[in-house]
């Protein structure tokens, strides 16, 4: 008789699991692979628990049972480019790829960083530009203006004065002008994050109804996007937000699905939250930028959280 132990505690049945899930998501198995996977779920009760287990975590569980039970022999398809709509649908797809992928973003900038990778960019004027984990960053200097345009990620800038030349930082919609200052943006979630460590910055929003302007002194932050605007200036620990540049993420009551989009950026793959119920716990700490995983573990354990993981480079989050 076979055990009736749960799957979930049998690592090689999990493992298995995980490895079919993957092949089959990938939408070329073959027959002969179907009907190994088939054999396999059949060999005993555990496999089923457990693959059923895995597509309910991605919640995919009706399109993965669809792609087993397609017939071998399919009916002949109109060949894609005789189709009326095939033209313009591409070309709008190959718009999009061109705009939107990072790809894209890459040949746009002039500077970048990878996953866990901090630089520290001499700019022709004498400014420093220190960029943090996977960050991009335009620059236009000559003779005449400072203009540079923060496309993902974060940058702490340090500016060297030239009154006839504003040093503007264009990021979200908006433009962050140098005051003789030091001063850091970070881009999340849409909006733009400005802290000030030094000195102070002018903010100009673009908004359907107008411009809206403000000033971000030393030991302040104020973040915008151009739906909401302007938000409201508050005084913060520029210690903290600089961490980074020290190699240290420091998180004061932050949600953890706040946290986790912080630690993908310093991870080369996918921390993931599948319950949105945890997604609101509060977290406290400081973690290495160098350690994400570890960060994860200590995270699981003082959350009495679990994860589940097929390869470091996809991992869940969950009760």
């Amino acid at each position: 008789m076979k055990s009736t132990t749960n799957a979930t505690d049998n690592p090689p049945i999990k493992a298995a699991a995980n490895a079919w899930w993957v092949k089959l998501d990938s939408d070329t198995v073959s027959a002969r692979e179907r009907e190994e996977f088939a054999r396999w779920l059949a060999a005993d009760p555990r496999h089923r628990q457990a693959f059923d287990a895995v597509c309910a975590l991605w919640g995919e569980l009706d399109a993965i049972r669809q792609r087993i039970a397609k017939p071998d022999i399919m009916a002949a398809k109109t060949p894609l480019f005789h189709r009326p709509w095939a033209v313009p649908t591409l070309a709008m797809a190959c718009l999009a790829l061109w705009l939107f992928n990072p790809l894209s973003m890459l040949l746009r900038a002039d500077y970048h960083t990878g996953y866990g990778e901090v630089r520290d960019i001499h700019l022709n004027d004498g400014s420093v530009a220190h960029l943090n984990s996977n960050s991009t960053l335009s620059v236009s200097i000559d003779g005449e203006q400072r203009q540079l345009t923060l496309l993902q990620g974060e940058v702490w800038f340090e500016v060297s004065p030239d009154p006839a030349r504003p040093f503007q930082v264009h990021a979200e919609h908006g433009t962050v002008t140098a005051l003789g200052t030091a001063f850091n943006i970070r881009l999340r979630n849409g909006q733009a994050e400005v802290s000030v460590t030094q000195h102070s910055v002018a903010v100009d929003v673009e908004q359907a109804e107008g411009q809206r302007h403000a000033i971000v002194s030393e030991g302040q932050q104020l973040v915008y996007d151009p739906q909401g605007g302007l938000g409201t200036v508050k005084a913060i620990d520029s210690q903290t937000v600089t961490a980074w540049q020290r190699g240290k993420l420091v998180f004061q009551n932050q949600p953890l699905g706040e946290v986790m989009a912080e630690l993908n950026r310093y991870h080369r793959g996918y921390l993931l939250i599948t319950d949105d119920s945890i997604a609101e716990r509060r977290v406290n700490g400081v973690f290495r930028t160098d350690q994400p995983l570890a960060a994860l573990g200590a995270l699981e354990s003082s959350l009495q959280l679990h994860s589940t993981r097929i390869s470091n480079s996809l991992i869940f989050l969950h009760r």
